[in-house]
């Protein structure tokens, strides 16, 4: 199963990353935490597989980000800060050229899993 994991590109957890926060850094989606009641659900939701991801446009749990470019400066600008924000979310930092590559890399995921 682990092997399978992987070849998926993801944890199949839930985090808060950012998505669904007003501008206010309040949530405007609850997210797992609408099934779980945890407090720490709180904006949580499922790390989808990134198999096949330029397929699958629009992105985010709620549709939010149009391209993966607008994925990619998402991420790379630590997601949207609000109370219950994973901890491994960080900004990044990364160079246009470093994006680019990431977007590339994502477009490359397209296809069957062997």
């Amino acid at each position: 199963m682990i092997g399978e994991t992987y070849s998926l590109f993801t944890d199949e957890k839930f985090h808060n990353l950012g998505a669904g926060v007003d501008k206010k850094g309040e949530l405007t989606d609850l997210g797992r935490y609408e099934q779980t009641k945890i407090e720490a659900d709180k904006g949580s939701f499922r790390t989808p597989d990134l198999r096949n991801v330029a397929k699958t446009a629009p992105y985010m749990h709620d549709g939010s980000l149009k391209t993966l470019k607008d994925v990619v400066d998402f991420y790379d600008g630590g997601g949207t800060s609000n109370a219950y924000l994973d901890k491994e979310i960080k900004e990044l930092k990364l160079s246009e050229r470093e994006r680019e590559d990431l977007v590339s890399f994502l477009e490359s995921l397209t296809g069957k899993p062997k």
